[in-house]
């Protein structure tokens, strides 16, 4: 199986090295399993646009392997995470060196029956030439909102960490070229070597969600003075019994205008945004301390236990007890 990953500046460094590494592991296995010479066997390349280094975002070089200049068929195409599409989180397009000609390549791969995937912002990538039409992604959760602001036409799962369309595969953090990878393995080689390799390189496959690492974002960057008064007031006092109407009345407007204006400035209806700062200071106390979980729900402003774990499954993917000792420090 040919696979080809695609590197260009600004590229998280460790993605590149590390997918390699993973199908090394890989080919460890089968060769185990099947013995020399498998069918099995993975052959990985570093593509450039012209077979030149490029420096990534932590100032290391990548040196390539193969340049997209190649007529050498693939089985597989990854695109890895591209740092810059992090920092420049106010652009109003996705952008990147030799954009066209990545396009072309990655187009006339596709059309040619070879499967594209990408990890983290590498789905901007895909989202850009076109290739995310009509399919689900998932990308870094940071960069969700940039991505739904970009692409509105693309449905974006972006608490999922791997997504298949079949053809296109996306999964999410920056991490998550592991998952991807043991989920191209698992696919195309087999359970088992998945599985072995997971082994191998001490890794747990069984990560589905990115929600347990996802820190809720208040979305204070706009100019509705009395909806940031509104937040202000429900990170302040989210221990007590608010209301919307309370809210409102406090804030000066109407309910039905204070609903719609605090959607449209946090992306979140004011129920919402109670809950989610509720679970954040659940979440924190969780991780700090070792406050028994009931004592910990009632304090955040929930007399319903059973309720509010319910809601925190909900946000996180996980149970409080599940979330302490996945996070406890």
């Amino acid at each position: 199986m040919n696979i080809g990953i695609i590197a260009i500046n600004n590229c998280m460094v460790s993605g590149i090295y590390g997918v390699l590494d993973i199908f090394v592991a890989a080919n460890f296995c089968i060769e185990k399993k099947y013995g020399k010479n498998s069918q099995h066997v993975i052959n990985c390349q570093i593509y450039t646009t012209n077979g030149l280094p490029v420096r990534g975002f932590n100032g290391v070089e990548v040196k390539p392997t193969a340049s997209i200049d190649d007529e050498k068929p693939l089985d597989i195409i990854i695109v890895a995470a591209n740092a810059e599409i992090v920092v420049e989180c106010c652009q109003e397009a996705t952008d990147f060196e030799h954009k066209d000609k990545i396009d072309h390549w990655l187009n006339r791969h596709y059309q040619a029956g070879t499967i594209i995937a990408s990890y983290c912002t590498g789905a901007f990538m895909l989202a850009s030439a076109g290739l995310l039409t009509g399919k689900v992604a998932t990308t870094h959760w940071r960069n969700a909102e940039l991505f739904r602001r970009l692409y509105p036409h693309i449905k974006l799962a972006s608490d999922e960490l791997v997504i298949d369309n079949g053809d296109i595969i996306c999964s999410g953090g920056s991490i998550s070229y592991i998952d991807l990878s043991l989920h191209l393995i698992n696919k195309y080689v087999g359970r088992d070597i998945s599985s072995e390799c997971a082994k191998l390189l001490v890794f747990d496959p069984i990560r589905e969600k990115q929600s347990p690492y996802v820190s809720f974002e208040k979305h204070k960057d706009h100019n509705d003075q009395p909806i940031l008064k509104a937040q202000e007031y429900i990170e302040i006092h989210y221990k007590q019994e608010i209301s919307i109407d309370m809210l409102a009345q406090r804030v000066g407007l109407g309910a039905r205008t204070f609903k719609r204006r605090f959607k449209q400035a946090t992306t979140e209806n004011p129920l919402n945004y109670l809950q989610r700062i509720r679970v954040e200071q659940a979440k924190l106390k969780l991780e700090k301390t070792t406050e028994p979980i009931n004592n910990i729900i009632w304090s955040v402003g929930y007399e319903d236990v059973g309720n509010f774990r319910q809601l925190f499954k909900r946000f996180t993917g996980l149970t409080p007890k599940d979330y302490r000792q996945k996070f406890a420090t």
